[in-house]
């Protein structure tokens, strides 16, 4: 019975027409922003699958279902402005809050926070005190392990985003998008 319910869920969010993920080398940004203090530099770009959110009185649940659509072809979660869901640190504000992290290799990555890594992993509301991770992509790990690839050690991209050029780069900036 969960399995079907896992399934059908998953039909309602599916995208059909596909997110190329080339095109964040090439992104401009659309929406007003303002550059907010860069809390780490990490190039570490890691990811966990949306199935793992389940608390259906979560704002993180509930966003997810209400916002987000996931790419049929790459399972990268995004909403209807573009932005790819990302778990970032309290630091960060509310869930629904958007941003661009602009990478020193030019790529501009918009980001919606639809998921709140825990203060225990990271205590100053940025980065994983264990690896430094600030960006943490919200993913359907099959279809993106079908698109990406699954390392050897069963992580898709080996656990790193960085692994693949469309992502790769260090933070240089962040820019928090002003909604009007």
């Amino acid at each position: 019975m969960i399995a079907i319910l896992v399934m059908i869920l998953t039909a309602v969010f599916l995208q059909s027409s596909s997110a190329d993920p080339a095109r964040y080398r090439h992104y401009q940004r659309r929406l007003s922003y303002e550059e907010i203090s860069r809390c780490s530099d990490s190039p570490l770009k890691t990811y966990m699958d949306y199935r793992t959110i389940t608390d259906e009185t979560s704002d993180q649940y509930r966003y997810l279902r209400e916002y987000m659509k996931i790419d049929r072809k790459s399972g990268l979660l995004y909403d209807a402005d573009g932005f790819i869901g990302a778990a970032l640190g309290y630091s960060f504000g509310p869930i629904g809050t958007r941003y661009y992290f602009v990478l020193d290799t030019g790529i501009i990555l918009p980001l919606v926070k639809v998921e709140e890594k825990d203060p225990a992993d990271a205590p100053d509301g940025c980065r994983v005190e264990l690896n430094g991770s600030v960006l943490e992509f919200v993913i359907d790990e099959d279809r993106a392990g079908d698109y990406f690839g699954v390392a050897s050690n069963g992580l898709v991209l080996q656990g790193n985003f960085n692994n693949d050029a469309r992502f790769q780069g260090s933070i240089q900036e962040i820019d928090r998008v002003i909604e009007e």
